[in-house]
């Protein structure tokens, strides 16, 4: 439960952190007030009890005035009480001269108790010893012109009782936070959830959360859950109906192909076939992207190494693979491979050359590392990579062909099941995209 507290508190910004953070704060407050209560009443009770012990001193002091001294010892002098008959007072020390409100404090506490002592001259100080330990010293006027003077050795402080009520109060204090902590973590868990599935929507398939909590979490978990049903429909619908509309352009563009066969001269004929071309490309570009939106995909065993080299031989003197001869893990075939397509396209495309390199010891699981000989990307390119239609203006400059669609694509479909894309930049030069395959249950 400690570490709970502690993961809640490093994260102050959030709803559960700020309400633990206010619980704290109203329990520390209290606990100030408590420990000043304590020390007040602490202080008075003292009082009063040294009050009355001084004033029983007193009384019996002067009665007891007219022995002789050595008498006059043995009856008033103990263990932690010195007492003798003077004939002139003694002075107090500067410093306990400058520090005299606690003992005038007992003075007048003193003439309440022995109202019969009202008329006497009383002084009282404290002085420390250099044991750590406080004495009460006073001197009290007798009848017969003497002065009756005694010392209390180790006067208590008020703070040892004080402290005791404090660490007891600290203690429960400590403990109502982190139930209150363990408590708020324990309601918050269902809108913890709900904020990382809401993060999730339109990145894969559906993923009802559950209905629990308090009824306003549950009714707001129910909320979610038909809210993300409506919003996948709906992109999936849009999906379908850009796809279709894709498919149908196919057939005009078929035959503007076919009519281009009979287009005068040469160099307009062959113009117009490589916009044919460009467009039929563009639309089965776009085809892929959209699909990858809604694709579905089942988990198997894959040997990755094969994968690769399946995928590679497609570039046979332009792409090469760096790895183990063998690696199968659960993960779904066919997304997969389709982003590794894209990957090796795009690094031969703008790279000249890819060799692609499975790490099978990554500590999240086997990576595999496109890696291409290009320049390299700006920070600029780098920030808007993933976005659909979106080129650099080294792409654009270049007769590379592509439709900005390639990474988009590969990043959907790695993430609709699980899986992950990072492009980055390589020391040296050049570009590397990293792929974490999605992992198969179970």
């Amino acid at each position: 439960m400690a570490s709970k507290v502690r993961d809640i508190l490093r994260r102050p910004r959030g709803l559960i952190g700020r309400s633990i953070l206010v619980v704290a704060a109203i329990v520390f407050v209290q606990l100030a007030a408590s420990v000043a209560f304590y020390q007040a009443i602490d202080r008075q009770t003292l009082r009063e009890d040294h009050a009355r012990r001084i004033a029983e001193l007193l009384v019996v002091g002067d009665r007891v005035s007219r022995l002789s001294q050595a008498d006059l010892d043995q009856v008033m002098t103990s263990r932690y009480l010195e007492a003798e008959v003077v004939s002139a007072p003694p002075l107090a020390p500067s410093q306990a001269r400058a520090q005299t409100g606690e003992a005038d404090a007992i003075v007048r506490y003193v003439r309440q108790w022995e109202p019969g002592l009202a008329g006497r001259p009383l002084r009282l100080w404290s002085e420390d010893q250099s044991d750590h330990g406080r004495d009460l010293v006073g001197v009290m006027g007798l009848s017969d012109g003497r002065w009756l003077s005694f010392r209390s050795r180790h006067f208590p402080r008020p703070w040892p009782i004080a402290l005791r009520a404090v660490a007891t109060t600290l203690a429960f204090s400590l403990a109502c936070v982190a139930l209150g902590a363990y408590a708020l973590r324990q309601l918050g868990e269902p809108l913890r959830r709900l904020a990382e599935a809401a993060g999730r929507v339109g990145e894969g398939p559906p993923q009802p959360v559950a209905v629990e909590g308090p009824t306003d979490l549950a009714e707001l978990g129910r909320a979610f859950n038909d809210m993300q049903q409506r919003i996948t429909g709906l992109i999936e619908d849009q999906a379908r109906a850009m796809e279709a509309l894709s498919h149908d352009l196919r057939t005009p563009l078929a035959r503007l192909k076919l009519a281009s066969d009979y287009v005068e001269p040469e160099d307009i004929r062959a113009l117009v076939g490589g916009n044919v071309d460009e467009l039929e490309e563009m639309l089965r570009s776009l085809s892929a992207w959209l699909r990858a939106q809604h694709a579905a995909s089942t988990a198997e065993s894959v040997d990755l190494p094969a994968l690769i080299r399946a995928v590679i031989a497609r570039w046979p003197k332009l792409a090469r693979y760096e790895g183990p001869k063998s690696l199968t893990v659960s993960t779904h075939r066919d997304p997969l491979e389709q982003a590794l397509i894209r990957l090796v396209d795009n690094a031969v495309r703008f790279g000249g050359k890819a060799k692609v390199r499975l790490v099978a010891d990554d500590p999240e699981g086997p990576r595999i590392e496109v890696l291409d000989q290009g320049p390299g990307l700006t920070d600029e390119v780098l920030a808007r990579i993933y976005e659909p239609f979106f080129r650099g203006d080294a792409a654009r400059a270049r007769d590379t062909g592509g439709f900005g669609l390639g990474i988009p694509t590969a990043d959907r479909l790695l993430k609709r099941f699980g899986g992950r894309l990072q492009i980055a930049n390589r020391d040296g030069g050049g570009v590397t995209a990293s792929v974490w395959p999605p992992a198969g249950e179970g």
